[in-house]
C-alpha cells in the first residue's frame, strides 16, 4: 500500500524558491563576472591610448608603420587646420616594390599631391628602425631648426608607448611633445578583442612597452 504524500504545500513553495534563488544567484555571479572581463579588457585597450590637448606647434611628426596612410591622412589634417606648418616624416629605408621608390619619397609626394607645400615636408636624415630611433632623429631635426614644440601622430594603440619614449628622449630638451592618436582609426579600447588584429597588436605592444621599461630601446 502505498504511502500518501505528506509534503505541505509551504514546503514545496520553499524549495521552489531555494532552488530559484540558487539560480538567480548563479545568474548574478555569472554577469558580474561578464563585466569584469570587459572592464577589464577596455581598461587594457584604454591605457594603451593617449590623446594630449592639440595645441599649434612647429611641426608634426608622422612615425611610421600602421600598415595604411591613416597617419599621414591625420597629420595632413592638422597639417590644413594649421597646428602647424612642417610634416616631419621618418627615414625606415623601406621601399615600395611596385613603385622602385623609397617609401618616404611616396609618402612625400601624396602629402604634395593634397595640397601640401613641398618646402612644409622633411624628411629625417638618417633611417630608423624603431620608435625609440624615430624620437631620437626628429630631437636632432628640431633642435637644428630651432623648434619647441611638436605633435606626434600614431595610432592610438601605439600613442601609449610614444609617450613613454619621446618624453624620456626629450625629457631635458625644453621641447614639448603632444601625442596625437589617429582619429578615425579602426582600434577601440572597447571592441579591440574582438578582432584578431586588435588582440595581436594589443598583446604586441604591452611586451614591447615593458621590454622599453626594462631598457630595451629597440623594438
Amino acid at each position: 500500500m502505498s504511502q500518501p504524500n505528506t509534503k505541505r504545500p509551504g514546503c514545496i513553495l520553499g524549495t521552489f524558491f531555494q532552488s530559484c534563488d540558487g539560480i538567480a544567484l548563479f545568474g548574478l555571479l555569472i554577469l558580474c563576472g561578464l563585466v569584469a572581463a570587459f572592464l577589464f579588457l577596455w581598461a587594457m585597450g584604454r591605457f594603451l591610448i593617449v590623446s594630449n590637448p592639440l595645441v599649434h606647434s612647429d611641426a608634426i611628426v608622422v612615425l611610421s608603420g600602421g600598415g595604411d596612410l591613416s597617419r599621414l591622412d591625420e597629420a595632413i589634417k592638422l597639417y590644413k587646420e594649421k597646428y602647424a606648418p612642417l610634416l616631419i616624416l621618418t627615414e625606415t629605408g623601406e621601399t615600395v616594390p611596385s613603385l622602385d621608390a623609397p617609401y618616404s619619397t611616396v609618402l612625400r609626394q601624396d602629402a604634395m599631391s593634397r595640397g601640401v607645400a613641398p618646402g612644409d615636408i622633411t624628411i629625417t636624415d638618417r633611417t630608423v628602425s624603431s620608435t625609440y630611433e624615430e624620437a631620437r632623429v626628429t630631437l636632432k631635426l628640431l633642435r637644428k631648426g630651432g623648434m619647441k614644440s611638436v605633435i606626434v601622430v600614431t595610432d592610438p594603440f601605439h600613442s601609449r608607448r610614444a609617450e613613454v619614449i619621446f618624453d624620456d628622449v626629450f625629457r631635458s630638451s625644453g621641447i614639448q611633445v603632444a601625442i596625437h592618436p589617429v582619429a578615425a582609426d579602426w582600434y577601440r579600447a572597447s571592441t579591440w578583442w574582438m578582432s584578431s588584429s586588435g588582440r595581436r597588436d594589443t598583446v604586441l605592444e604591452y611586451s614591447k612597452l615593458f621590454g622599453y621599461l626594462l631598457g630595451f630601446k629597440q623594438d
